[in-house]
This record gives structure tokens, C-alpha cells and sequence, in this order.
């Protein structure tokens, strides 16, 4: 992957893992704006086809934010509804696309996790979180809806009655509430948390196949948007597709040698 350099993002990359992180740098809280979303889409397709990467670790910069949401106090805000309509549908792409990339990609929720912020981390595959982490959509308090999917995605990850407490009372809870309801996958303490985020994404990287990821995440994403009986047809050529490749032999020779397997992702 060429070097490149962002103003809202700083990407770090573990050669030996092939993990990378991705880590919104906007002090004092990652507040999401247009600019942000037009670099987001720009790491996702330097990513996309990234051999050097196998997950993804989108996270916050610092210590009090994973993100706060849209930048409402920063002056970078539409001035009528047709540049918020496009505004919306901007995010909604954007977070899509993030939705869509071949590969895991893991939200490490590092501090506030609000509004957009939420619905950026709800794009995400595997929700990762600090126990002092706090969620919520607060824009029903603004005068405003939330417009990145968290009323589409939110029905889909925790069911009708949960998100409908979430949108519409736009009260914060904790990472740990969050993890009861499904929301959020893991809660780590806050003195071990990025140890053990990173451990999960390198674990993820290293043990797993990457095109065994990407077409489980595939069927996964497509599972809850079709029929059961064309999900199972889905299915049954997603295995199809893996059993001839070589990352399939060394999988289950390395389970009969009892050694870790050396997926190449081919």
C-alpha cells in the first residue's frame, strides 16, 4: 500500500500482523465532517486491496473519544436542507462502503461513542470497548434524527424494541449496558483495553484465512437482507469458491499437523 497522508486520519500499520489501524485525529473528540468522510472513503479503497492487511482497527485519537459525531460546534455544518439531505446521504455511503470492505474491520471504542460516531462504529464488524465507553444517539435532543443508518442498522443489530429506546430517548449508556443487548461485542477495563483489542484484531489476522473472512463477512452482511432459501444458496457457493484455493489445503493440513496454519490468501 502507498503512503499517503490525511489530515483527519493517521494510519499505522503492523507488518508482522497485518493489522491496521486507523485512527481518527481530530481533537478534542473525532468530530465527523465533511472533510472526514471524504478521507475515510480514500483509506477504505487504499485498504480494500491491501495484501499487507488483513483487519482493520478503526479507532479515536486520544483518550476521551472514539468520536463524538457530526462536528455541530465546529462551524463546518449545512446551511439549508438540500445540503443536509446530501450531507446524509454522503455518510450513509461512506459507512456502507466501510460496511462492505473485504476484510474484518474492528471498531475500538476508546471513550465517547455518539451520534455518527455510534453509526461509524455500528458499520464496523466487531464492536470493541472500553468499560468507561459511553453510546448513544443524542440527536432526537437536537432537533434532528440520526442520518448515518443508526435507525436502520441499530433494528438490525439489537431488534425493534432496544433501538427504539436508544433513538428515541437519546440517552447515553455504558459499554457494559451496551453488551448486554448485543451492541457491543466485548468490554475490556480501561487499564488493559488496547492491549487486548489489539490481541483480538492480531488473533483475527494471523489464525484466520483472509478469503475465508471476506466471503463469511459477505454472506453474513447479505443473510439478514434476502430470503432464507437464497442465503443458504449463498452459502453453499461461498464454500464452493474456498474449497479449491490453497489457503483450504494449508488450513487443514496445519489442523492434522497440529501447527498454526500460513495463509497467504490465495
Amino acid at each position: 500500500m502507498a503512503e499517503e497522508e490525511f489530515e483527519n486520519f493517521k494510519i499505522e500499520k503492523d507488518v508482522e500482523s497485518k493489522v491496521t489501524k486507523v485512527i481518527i485525529d481530530r481533537p478534542p473528540v473525532n468530530a465527523i465532517h465533511d472533510g472526514v468522510l471524504d478521507e475515510l472513503n480514500k483509506v477504505i479503497d487504499l485498504l480494500w486491496t491491501d495484501a499487507d492487511t488483513r483487519a482493520i482497527v478503526l479507532t479515536g485519537g486520544g483518550e476521551k473519544a472514539f468520536s463524538a459525531g457530526a462536528d455541530v460546534a465546529g462551524g463546518n455544518i449545512p446551511t439549508n436542507h438540500f445540503e443536509y439531505l446530501e450531507l446524509n446521504r454522503k455518510g450513509e455511503r461512506t459507512f456502507r462502503k466501510l460496511s462492505e470492505i473485504p476484510k474484518p474491520v474492528i471498531a475500538v471504542i476508546n471513550g465517547y461513542a455518539l451520534g455518527g460516531g455510534l453509526e461509524l462504529a455500528m458499520a464496523c464488524d466487531i464492536r470493541l470497548a472500553k468499560k468507561s465507553a459511553l453510546i448513544g444517539f443524542p440527536e432526537v435532543t437536537l432537533g434532528i434524527v440520526p442520518g448515518w443508518g443508526g435507525t436502520q442498522r441499530t433494528v438490525k443489530l439489537i431488534g425493534m424494541s432496544k433501538a427504539m429506546e436508544l433513538v428515541l430517548t437519546g440517552d447515553r449508556i455504558t459499554a457494559e449496558e451496551a453488551a448486554k443487548f448485543g451492541l457491543i461485542n466485548r468490554v475490556y477495563d480501561d487499564d488493559k483495553f488496547e492491549e487486548e483489542a489489539m490481541k483480538f484484531a492480531k488473533d483475527l489476522a494471523t489464525r484466520c484465512a483472509p478469503l475465508s473472512m471476506a466471503v463469511a463477512k459477505r454472506l453474513v452482511n447479505k443473510g439478514g437482507e434476502v430470503p432464507m432459501d437464497m442465503g443458504l444458496e449463498m452459502e453453499s457457493f461461498g464454500g464452493g469458491l474456498l474449497y479449491p484455493t490453497e489457503d483450504m489445503q494449508e488450513g487443514m493440513m496445519a489442523r492434522m499437523e497440529r501447527r498454526p496454519p500460513a495463509f497467504k490468501g490465495v
